[in-house]
């Protein structure tokens, strides 16, 4: 299994540090230093509540798929940003829920991935992992805080500002909440599939608040949560192609039927995680939180984050043109439906707006591309084999570095993808860095799935969008020694499909406002995900506490703000 998943992902993490940054000037709010946004000029009523809404792996084009219910009300209601796109290039989950809050690129909020390579530390490590025993997850063993996120959130900044504001979150995904909600939130839960439940850590609080234990239940398939679930996830045949597909994921089986509450309990919290009765149960518990907790009740502007996760964990098992995807967005559009409906009658219909966006995008399946004519990958399955990469790579290292005795990993180490040069292993194979990065930037460029290994001096002298991409992707101390990047339409996956490229399935994402004083229509031009916490804390009168990356979005004639 380790070597299955260890270049699992368009984009391999493997970059150098002490890479000298480059600007992206036409992206800066401004060009003088210490320069940030200026406070909106705000004549319309401030809402009560702000909902900002990432869909895990929404592509932009799937946002128009929506039917009748809640995305549906979104578009026809909404300020779409017809170009919304991810302005980094590795597109993976933690660094882009980062990048919505933050209003920062990943170099500066300091997550790269999903996991880094911590140079300090000599290992790699969860982007939201946390060895303090503080921080342990409620109920469970490993430690989960904000503590890599070296940038505070739009919630930090609202709690500055006042200081009664409230700010929660909660997602299908624990470093979706985490990194959404910032340093100081108030509550912050994900559901938990060791456990079947949703969850906290100690960061946070000590215990679990009474409403969600209630939520959780004694036994969540028995008098919590998920009692009302079906044994079986039915759905009808997609309209792009057939149910069973080659190269879907048959962990759960590939036709209608994929079962929910099916054998031991650990068995059915693992099936609930990879079914759209997951964004169902968050949505649930976002509603609870709104009563219980009386957010968008009080005298200041409250926050409460969402992040749906199942779109991703389903989209990875059978991709975005499948009946199950399908099927997963029409009920995330009803469940998002009755969620709005809920705001509107206990928030007010005009005291709250809502955001939402995404952290990625995702690759069709190639099986798929390649029925259609559409396959863009050089090789006839459009899959590079996780493990015959691995290994390739390995005998290289060891052929050519440290045969005959000594380990190719003494060298480099590859521990999930992370490829970083060995200090100790130069001396002891008597070779310099430079030629161990020569070396393995040749050989994986015999690979027709390869596009480009980029090294330190590439990007240090490229100023191609490409190359500018990989930059605001890199975090000193934390990135690996080389950057590959695959050819477009290409995965290093063995079945199933991904994302983390910088190619435009990966990186187009939608980008919506909608509330009162918000002109609904569709607005031309580029817009990225750093820019929603930048707008937001503009509009809302809030200063960051730190120069943003993200520039101030136009909400209409409706809203006036001044930026330089």
């Amino acid at each position: 299994m380790y070597l299955i998943k260890l270049f699992s992902g368009s984009f391999i993490w493997l970059m150098c540090a002490g890479l000298i940054l480059v600007s992206d000037c036409h992206r800066a709010m401004a060009e003088d230093e210490g320069e940030s946004i200026d406070k909106a000029i705000a004549p319309f009523k401030e809402p009560k509540l702000v909902v900002v809404i990432a869909v895990d792996q929404l592509r932009r084009d799937r946002l128009l798929e929506a039917v009748d219910g809640g995305l549906k009300r979104l578009v026809d209601g909404g300020r779409r940003f017809a170009n919304g796109s991810i302005a980094h290039a590795l597109t993976t989950t933690c660094p882009g829920h980062a990048v919505v809050m933050t209003g920062l690129n990943p170099e500066s909020h300091g997550i790269p991935d999903n996991t880094f390579y911590d140079r300090l530390e000599g290992k790699v490590r969860y982007c939201v992992e946390d060895d303090d025993a503080g921080a342990r997850v409620l109920g469970g063993s490993l430690g989960r805080s904000p503590k890599n996120l070296q940038a505070t959130t739009l919630g930090d900044w609202l709690k500055e500002a006042n200081g009664v504001s409230r700010v929660m979150s909660v997602s299908g995904k624990d470093r979706a909440a985490i990194t959404m909600a910032g340093q100081a939130p108030d509550q912050v839960f994900w559901y938990d599939k060791t456990q079947g439940r949703f969850t906290s850590s100690g960061y946070y609080a000590p215990v679990l608040p009474e409403y969600v234990r209630r939520f959780n239940g004694t036994d969540p398939t028995a008098d919590g949560f998920m009692r009302g679930f079906p044994s079986h996830w039915t759905h009808s045949e997609g309209r792009h192609r057939v149910d069973d597909f080659q190269g879907e994921d048959p962990r759960y089986g590939r036709v209608s039927g994929h079962p929910i509450r099916s054998g031991s309990f650990d068995a059915i919290a693992e099936q609930v995680y990879y079914s759209p009765f997951l964004d169902q149960a968050t949505l649930e518990l976002a509603r609870l939180m709104i009563d219980e907790e009386q957010l968008g009740r009080g005298d200041e502007v409250d926050l409460l984050t969402i992040s749906l996760s199942a779109t991703d964990t389903i989209g990875h098992l059978y991709g975005p043109r499948s009946a199950e995807a399908e099927d997963a967005l029409v009920r995330l559009d009803q469940d998002l439906g009755r969620f709005m409906t809920h705001l509107d009658e206990t928030v007010g219909s005009d005291q709250y707006w809502l955001v939402i966006t995404a952290d990625h995008g995702v690759a069709e399946l190639p099986e798929y591309t390649s029925t259609e004519g559409t396959l863009e990958c050089p090789t006839e399955t459009g899959r590079l084999e996780p493990e015959s990469l691995y290994l390739g790579l390995a005998w290289h290292i060891y052929s050519r570095f440290t045969w005959p005795f000594g380990h190719p990993e003494s060298l480099v180490a590859l521990d999930r993808g992370h490829l970083v040069v060995q200090e100790e292993g130069l001396e002891r194979f008597d070779v310099s860095k430079a030629a161990v990065l020569d070396e393995l930037s040749r050989y994986l460029e015999t690979y027709p799935e390869i596009e480009r290994v980029w090294s330190l001096d590439e990007l240090q002298d490229a100023s191609d969008d490409m190359a500018i991409r990989i930059r605001k992707s890199w975090v000193e101390a934390r990135s690996g020694d080389l950057f590959v990047q695959l050819k477009k339409g290409c995965l290093i996956d063995a079945i199933g499909t991904t994302h983390g490229s910088p190619y435009d399935y990966d990186l187009d994402i939608p980008i919506l406002f909608y509330g009162q004083g918000i002109a609904p229509g569709v607005v031309d031009g580029s817009a990225y995900s750093v820019d929603i916490a930048a707008t937001l804390a503009s509009y809302l009168n809030v200063m960051p506490d730190h120069k943003l990356d993200g520039v101030v979005l136009d909400l209409g004639p409706g809203i006036s703000v001044s930026v330089p």
